[in-house]
């Protein structure tokens, strides 16, 4: 036999017998029907494939390319499925061993990854009942900043791990989205992402999905922000959302009826206004020990403050004093109580106190002082008519429970909202035949203990045994066991006294009338104003004036019976409209 004959041979032979290792182990995963394997057989050998361990994602869309192409194929998920299940075949066997363990990582790779092909098997095989398979094929050799994929890898990772069927599928679905945005817009850092960017994307799930659906998936950029922020090693203290779960404050500092989730810098447009603004609340948050609540406000008035000079090119420390000022007085023309006016410009005092010390300036470019404003102090009614509450009352059988006794809670006792909403198992006691219940003062970050009745004591007792609430845990909770929301709590009785018609329909429940109301009744009782701001927690007395309502009706008591004496007869008699001159 010539040489070139017998070189022949030999290769046809070789690829044969790797041919028939190829089919060999195709055919060990029984598991998938022996049309399919074949079909997967064919294409393998087509491609060179020696040995099924080099099948990998790339691959795959190959083969997904190669179905389509094939008309004899009419459900092409059904071949991928097959594909997908030799691949996981192998994979199990390989992961018994020390080498496949490192070859199967769910560490980032710039590669193609198929989520059928997950490096946990568990995980990848439930994604092999995907009807359709649009979320499994994930591309990571786009001509993209690594960063960015590695972004992406690390929420797909999250949402694989935290969801399940058709949410996952919807989440994945977002995500892909949001990647390819990313990819077309140049988006390199989704924590830095703009809000024009932002917009934009917004405008183009507008566009692709109608604005019902778009809602749905724009929330992944929310959800993504936040998982990076909190799985950082450290701190992005340039992420233009601060999600402050990750911050782990001191209770002291945190109302847990309403929570803070979430800051915001996006808005502040001029970017480096915007990593000043950052500077000032990390000041803020580590320095001070102000509430989360009070450091939102002093944020939002800031931002709003920055988001004035969006388009001024010159960083704040550097724009004319004419500018600023003509912003301090917008704030005198608007329709707000002179002590709100006063407070935003405190507080935007305060930040440039904070620039003069990190010298970014060398004084204040205002006087303050002009452009603060006399403040009345006006009293307003708000004490709840007592017909309204006894309606209430006799009505609230027919609420929910945890409504009843929270509403009994702001009745009797006249605390806060938000503090009927954080008390715990442990806050009530007897002793001596008296009742007495332990609250928290998140405003005064301190704890008072205040009488309560003996029936309201005996309502909870039997409310805990009933859902067998611990001592440490709210007597009002969340789905999750958190503080029940104050704005649900409010929400839920507002709902409840207008389908019971409390006041016809026209009553507005609002938790703090009922703090005026027992201020009110204290007061009228012959209650010193001293004890009434003990009561309410109040630090100064100007605050509990502003509490008790009905006080021209208690002056017109006292001065009626001033006039009544005999001692006073002039008087009396001028009363009775009796003196006639």
């Amino acid at each position: 036999m010539p040489a070139y004959q017998l070189y022949v041979y030999e290769d046809q032979e070789k690829r044969e017998a790797l041919e028939q290792k190829i089919c060999e182990q195709v055919d060990a995963c029984t598991e998938v029907n022996g049309k399919i394997r074949n079909r997967v057989k064919k294409f393998l050998i087509e491609e060179g494939i020696t040995d099924i361990s080099e099948m990998n994602a790339a691959l795959r869309v190959r083969y997904e390319g190669y179905l389509e192409r094939n008309e004899t194929v009419h459900v092409p998920i059904t071949c991928l499925r097959g594909f997908d299940r030799i691949f996981l075949h192998r994979m199990k066997e390989e992961l018994k061993t020390l080498a496949g363990q490192r070859k199967y990582t769910t560490e980032y790779r710039d590669q193609w990854l198929c989520l059928t092909h997950y490096p946990d098997v568990e995980v990848a095989e439930s994604f092999l009942t995907s009807k359709d398979g649009k979320e499994l094929v994930w591309n990571f050799t786009l001509e993209c900043p690594r960063k960015l994929k590695m972004q992406i890898f690390t929420v797909l990772k999250e949402v694989i791990h935290t969801y399940e069927g058709w949410t996952r599928k919807e989440k994945l679905l977002a995500l892909q989205r949001l990647y390819q945005f990313c990819v077309v817009n140049q988006v390199s850092d989704i924590e830095t992402m703009t809000l024009e960017e932002e917009q934009k994307f917004a405008l183009k799930l507008s566009e692709d999905l109608g604005e019902k659906k778009k809602n749905a998936v724009f929330g992944i950029l929310r959800m993504s922000r936040k998982i990076l922020f909190l799985q950082a090693p450290e701190i992005n203290w340039n992420a233009n959302v601060w999600f402050l779960e990750r911050f782990h404050f001191s209770k002291e500092r945190i109302n847990p009826s309403k929570p803070v989730e979430l800051v915001s810098f996006k808005e502040v447009t001029n970017l480096e206004n915007q990593k000043i603004l950052q500077k000032y609340l990390r000041y803020l948050f580590g320095i001070t020990d102000l509430c989360i609540s009070t450091i939102r406000i002093k944020l939002l008035e800031l931002r709003t403050f920055l988001v004035y000079f969006n388009g001024e090119e010159k960083p704040i420390y550097e724009v004319e004093a004419e500018k600023i000022q003509r912003y301090l007085e917008s704030i005198q023309r608007q329709d707000t109580r002179e002590k709100t006016a006063n407070g935003r410009i405190f507080m935007i005092l305060q930040f440039y106190n904070f620039l003069v010390v990190k010298r970014y300036l060398k004084k204040i470019p205002f006087r303050y002082e002009y452009y603060l404003q006399k403040e009345v102090h006006v009293h307003n009614d708000r004490s709840v008519p007592e017909g309204v509450y006894t309606e209430i009352l006799s009505k609230l059988a027919e609420f929910p429970e945890h409504l009843r006794l929270m509403f009994l809670h702001l009745w009797c006792t006249g605390i806060r909202g938000s503090e009927v909403c954080t008390l715990t198992g442990d806050g009530y006691e007897e002793k001596d035949g008296d009742y007495w219940l332990k609250v928290y003062q998140v405003k005064m970050k301190t704890y008072k203990r205040i009488p309560i009745p003996e029936a309201l004591y005996k309502l909870v007792q039997v409310y805990k045994k009933k859902y067998q609430i611990g001592p440490e845990e709210y007597l009002f909770q969340n789905q999750t066991g958190g503080a029940f929301r104050y704005g649900t709590f409010r929400y839920q009785m507002l709902k409840y006294c207008e389908k019971y018609q409390i006041a016809n329909g026209e009553y507005i429940f609002k938790s703090h009338d009922y703090r005026h109301n027992l201020a009110t009744l204290y007061y009228d009782s012959g209650i010193s104003l001293q004890a009434v701001r003990d009561y309410l927690g109040h630090e100064y007395e100007e605050m509990t004036r502003q509490y008790v309502d009905y006080m021209p009706k208690k002056l017109a008591k006292a001065s009626e019976a001033y006039f009544q004496e005999e001692t006073h007869s002039f008087a009396a008699e001028l009363m009775k409209g009796e003196f006639h001159g």
